[in-house]
């Protein structure tokens, strides 16, 4: 490795030869001077890694020769060697950007440590973040060679997020791809996992997943008898919410908890099955006007949200005598009157907000030319949330909502997976749209890496027929049909998608938010 090519200027630098001799022989490159207008010269005509710059100086001190070499190279690590303590020097000293300073007399060892601060701390913090990743790793295969239950799932998918978060801070490639390869093979572990447990998670009623949120988590807050919030955020992962957590914590006390999105993970099933307490089969059996046939577009299914809720809360003896408000948010229009709206909401017990910018913003990715640039990965999705948060509707009526004491239940329908593997799949003309989940009559795909049910009910799902089967995604893979195999890749590589199995769909927060006292 090159040696790191330090200037030092001292007027007494003659004198300070054993320390130049000391550096030296800890492996640095080294060119002395003793004024001011020498170090200025020899700043021009090289790069240096670092300048050691005395204060007192004749001529031009210390303080001006700083500005000079700043007006040469302003990103060049300065560290001001002083006799003067004086508060006031420092902060001009800092003010004009050097990077540390040692207070005369300095010894060899003071020095190295000053220097090695500044130009060993990157490797020095990625040697350290390597071992800490290192260990992750350990840990992770650990868990997921010993038969992980759900519990531990949650664990490991906040502990990948974790990562997801400091590793975009650090920008370290070789992590980076380290972190995307453990992922790949975890999220095929997870999928393994949900399809072998899946039907007994449905027959037996555990854990809890989609349809047991409003009873387990909004109605122990409606029983308070204070003004509540249900907002769900169409399509918003865990890292997602951490990424925006930041801005909610200046206004709430948060308790964040997990829980496991029932299969498809698409808005008409998993939404619907959140707002009306059942299974989608359920739904369909018990309220059939209110879940539609697959003939249907099937985004029309979440039309009757409102009214699945309220037949759920009065269902357990919830009676609102002015009803409950809902307000689906589709547009910046619509956003706006829900924020002028919440002054008149204090008296009311419960207000539904659903929010489908996230996922709108996903489903046009694929056809935007703009949104492709800006959203090529995990981190960029991540950046986009952060930055559409602070400007949005959403966070100026989270803002009034904290001012009215109000408690929020936050949450979300499903998240998404950016896809990268194509699969095959052949179905009648019949079958379903959908790149991570399908159901019809007649679905073939031999890939490993798809769950094929032959009996809907088994998974909670309604069937249009008796033959009637679903197939869903694993992982990052997604369907595609054989007759335009290129024309799909080409179109719908690297898109978010959500329906089938993976943390990122699966694996789901559930936040309450309580007015801070």
């Amino acid at each position: 490795m090159e040696k790191a090519k330090i200037l030092w200027v001292d007027d007494e630098i003659e004198m300070l030869k054993p320390h130049v001799i000391f550096l030296e022989d800890k492996d640095y490159n080294l060119d002395t001077v003793s004024n001011g207008s020498d170090a200025i010269h020899m700043v021009e005509e090289n790069n240096y890694d670092l300048v050691l710059l005395d204060e007192m100086m004749p001529g031009l001190d210390g303080l001006e020769t700083l500005t000079k070499i700043k007006e040469i190279d302003k990103t060049i690590p300065v560290i001001m060697v002083t006799k003067n303590e004086e508060e006031g020097l420092m902060n001009k000293a800092i003010s004009k950007q050097i990077t540390d300073y040692i207070i005369k007399p300095i010894n060899p060892h003071q020095v190295l440590m000053a220097i090695k601060k500044i130009l060993m701390s990157e490797k020095i913090r990625r040697d350290r973040i390597g071992e800490e990743y290192t260990r992750f790793s350990s840990w992770l295969n650990r868990e997921i060679f010993s038969a992980p239950d759900l519990k531990k799932w949650y664990e490991i998918y906040s502990k990948f997020v974790r990562w997801d978060l400091r590793l975009d801070k650090l920008g370290y490639e070789d992590l980076l791809n380290i972190h995307t390869y453990e992922r790949k093979n975890t999220n095929e572990e997870f999928s393994e996992y949900i399809t072998e447990n899946y039907k007994n998670f449905i027959r037996e009623h555990q854990p809890t997943m989609s349809h047991d949120i409003v009873e387990k988590y909004l109605m122990p807050q409606l029983e308070k008898k204070k003004p509540v919030y249900f907002i769900v955020l169409d399509c918003l992962r865990l890292d997602q919410l951490h990424v925006i957590e930041p801005y909610l914590q200046e206004l709430f006390n948060i308790k964040t908890q997990h829980y496991l999105s029932i299969l498809p993970t698409s808005t008409p099933y998993s939404r619907n099955a959140i707002f009306a307490g059942m299974l989608p089969k359920d739904i369909a059996e018990k309220t059939p006007q209110y879940w539609k046939s697959n003939s249907e577009v099937e985004d029309s299914r979440n039309r009757y949200e409102h009214f699945l809720i309220d037949r759920l809360l009065k269902k357990h003896g919830f009676r609102f005598p002015n009803g409950t408000k809902y307000t689906k948010i589709l547009d910046q229009e619509e956003g706006k009157f829900v924020v002028k709206q919440i002054p008149k909401y204090e008296n009311e017990q419960l207000i539904i907000l659903v929010y489908n910018f996230l996922d709108m913003l996903l489903h046009h990715r694929f056809k935007d030319e703009i949104l492709k640039e800006m959203l090529p990965n995990d981190k960029a999705l991540r950046s986009l949330t952060d930055v559409w948060f602070q400007n949005s509707d959403l966070y100026k009526a989270i803002k009034k909502i904290a001012a009215q004491g109000a408690t929020v239940v936050l949450t979300t329908d499903h998240g998404s997976i950016k896809v990268g593997h194509p699969m095959k799949v052949r179905t009648d003309k019949e079958a379903s749209y959908g790149l991570r989940s399908k159901h019809g009559k007649n679905i073939s795909c031999k890939s490993s890496h798809a769950y094929k049910v032959k009996n809907p009910q088994e998974i909670g799902v309604p069937s249009a027929n008796i033959v009637d089967n679903f197939i869903f995604a694993k992982g990052d893979y997604y369907f595609v049909y054989p007759t335009s195999y290129n024309e799909y890749k080409k179109k719908f590589h690297g898109t978010y998608q959500h329906g089938g199995i993976s943390m990122e769909e699966m694996i789901l927060p559930i936040s309450i938010l309580t007015p801070k006292k």
